[in-house]
């Protein structure tokens, strides 16, 4: 098994034809159908269903899918890395991103680093804080933009920006009498709670002996603000996040509550000496 039959059956997969793979491949379809089933005697499983209309996955095709495509992009990203070695003046970067970092990404230094090195290329992968991590653990990323808090020894770091968190208050829940609010003040409202926090907010509701009303739980910020624009409950998120994405049919209410409170943060592993790339990344925040 090779590189090369491995990018073979992607475009395959891809297709969902041999034809059209082959089109795709610039290549006839015979040596194309060939490399393929040689790829299946060398494995001895068969990859592909063929019909007249079409190729789907087997089970051992799905799996050998992943795993392709998770070889090929460490093979460009390996091949990458060490021709740009020299000066980081060219090369792909995978970068992780939280979708919570909508406030601070891209920034103006970052435009200028695109704009001066056009042959360097960012390639975004968005996930978790955790999910990141552990993509990082597995050299999946390079780097990644996740918020605190979290636990993962062995990373550097390098902190972007530390705010609040806000209430997103539609007005039919808008009976608040301060421009900000207490969190007691949270217990007459239904939340929608982004699931990054759930365990902080829950913590300090115990400890003020609160029993609120959580609408809803999401796994993404914006989700939460969506939802609050369509007068599900009253929206807590990271400040950025409100202001960015909030409409004009939303009031945002600061949180008077320190503990409630994240940094967004730059992390890559600790144990690698970043590249010239990788650093002039870093350089830009």
């Amino acid at each position: 098994m090779n590189f090369r039959q491995l990018e073979y059956f992607l475009a395959v997969a891809d297709a969902g034809q041999i034809t059209a793979a082959a089109q795709q491949l610039h290549m006839a379809q015979p040596p194309l159908s060939y490399q393929i089933k040689q790829l299946e005697k060398e494995l001895g499983v068969v990859l592909l269903n063929r019909s007249a209309t079409g190729v789907t996955l087997t089970p051992a095709g799905q799996l050998l899918r992943d795993y392709a495509r998770q070889l090929v992009d460490l093979r460009d990203r390996a091949d990458s890395q060490v021709r740009s070695l020299g000066q980081g003046l060219a090369g792909v970067l995978s970068v992780g991103v939280v979708s919570s970092s909508i406030g601070a990404t891209p920034n103006a230094k970052l435009r200028t680093l695109t704009r001066h090195y056009p042959k360097v290329q960012l390639r975004l992968f968005e996930d978790n804080t955790y999910g990141l991590i552990d993509r990082l653990a597995k050299h999946l990323i390079d780097v990644a933009i996740v918020r605190t808090p979290f636990t993962a020894p062995g990373l550097a770091s390098k902190e972007l920006a530390t705010e609040n968190m806000v209430a997103v208050v539609p007005k039919k829940y808008d009976h608040f009498s301060g421009a900000s609010l207490q969190v007691s003040e949270l217990a007459n409202v239904p939340l929608i709670i982004y699931r990054r926090f759930e365990q902080i907010f829950q913590t300090t509701f115990e400890e003020q002996r609160i029993q609120p009303f959580v609408a809803c739980t999401c796994d993404d910020a914006r989700t939460a603000v969506q939802w609050a624009e369509a007068r599900m409950g009253v929206a807590l998120v990271p400040q950025t996040v409100a202001e960015e994405i909030s409409g004009a049919a939303l009031a945002i209410r600061p949180i008077r509550y320190r503990p409630w409170r994240t940094t967004l943060k730059l992390v890559w592993p600790a144990d690698i000496a970043p590249s010239p790339l990788l650093q002039r990344f870093i350089d830009s925040y």
